[in-house]
């Protein structure tokens, strides 16, 4: 009968999210000592906030593999799974990959760089701010970010100067790549640049951004030794590159840029907001379907278990039968 069907069907369905999801949090689990954390509770911890977050609770169950992996603890890694989740729809891209620009941004700065919810708001806000998202600066950013923390330019500063390349419409990729040369100029003592830093003010760039100069302060430095030496500025860079960079910055304005960090430096719900927004009836109605994915998920996870000692049984059947053909002779 149609009735028939329709349940075997859902059954099926429900045993095999159940599979694909215990077996997400089986991966996770060996990440960890399951004797002090239980896998059970965690599963439901993660099913809960899946259905909370209307994000897929086995794409949540990978996010928190590869938090885990990047250095979060297991007893953090839901609220911290939750707040890359919460990145992910604001900035249109993936949980694992909103995992990924968190975690580097965290592992790179330290306590500097604020918490996962605090980062979140500046990528966003660089997503309002210049003409990019969150899905381009988290697929480029984490070439950067060890640059810019070992020479003390904050994610305020990097995030702006994000905003300043983007906003004049140098692609997000591109403008990873000439600041990462900007900073390697402006950075290294035996460089143009680096000597002139020291000739006009005493200091390294990293002496500089220490003492709170933002990266246009710096840059207007350099520039006006430029214009007083009357030398083109693009013959101070060795890097075509980086010149471009550091033109792109100047060329936005010292005074907007400084604007910009500010913003950055401020504590506004920009993550809350998107959410606010995006949360239209067709997001709603998804987020309802995903919840009866996750009872089946419940579902599944019964029936898997009920019928664990007769799948052994099975298993330990075909494995005789396989063991004893494969003894049989040849001939």
């Amino acid at each position: 009968s149609y009735l028939s069907v329709a349940t075997g069907a859902i059954l099926t369905a429900s045993v095999k999210g159940a599979s694909d999801f215990n077996d997400g949090m089986s991966k996770m689990s060996t990440l960890f000592d399951t004797t002090q954390t239980s896998v059970s509770d965690l599963s439901k911890e993660f099913l809960s906030l899946s259905n909370r977050t209307g994000l897929s609770a086995t794409e949540l169950a990978e996010a928190g593999y590869q938090a885990l992996s990047a250095g979060q603890t297991v007893e953090d890694v839901a609220g911290f799974v939750e707040t890359a989740g919460n990145l992910a729809k604001a900035g249109f891209t993936t949980t694992t990959t909103a995992v990924d620009v968190l975690t580097t941004a965290i592992n790179a700065y330290g306590a500097e760089a604020g918490t996962a919810e605090e980062i979140s708001n500046k990528l966003v806000r660089t997503q309002n701010l210049g003409k990019t998202t969150v899905d381009e600066l988290a697929s480029s950013m984490g070439k950067i970010i060890p640059t810019a923390s070992s020479m003390g330019v904050n994610i305020d500063n990097l995030t702006s100067g994000y905003v300043s390349l983007t906003k004049q419409g140098i692609a997000t990729a591109e403008a990873t790549t000439y600041m990462n040369s900007m900073l390697n100029e402006l950075g290294d003592s035996g460089t143009k640049l680096g000597g002139v830093l020291q000739a006009k003010t005493g200091k390294s760039f990293q002496e500089l951004m220490d003492e709170g100069y933002s990266l246009a302060d710096v840059l207007q430095i350099t520039k006006d030794y430029a214009d007083e030496n009357n030398i083109a500025y693009n013959e101070l860079w060795g890097s075509a590159e980086a010149g471009k960079a550091g033109l792109a910055i100047l060329n936005g304005g010292v005074e907007e840029f400084n604007s910009t960090v500010e913003t950055m430096a401020s504590d506004t719900n920009d993550v809350g907001e998107a959410l606010d927004k995006l949360n239209t009836p067709s997001v709603k109605a998804k987020k309802a379907l995903n919840q009866i994915k996750n009872s089946g998920i419940e579902l599944g996870t019964s029936l898997l278990t009920a019928l664990l000692p007769t799948i052994d049984k099975v298993a330990s059947g075909v494995e005789k039968v396989t063991t004893w053909f494969s003894g049989l002779d040849d001939k």
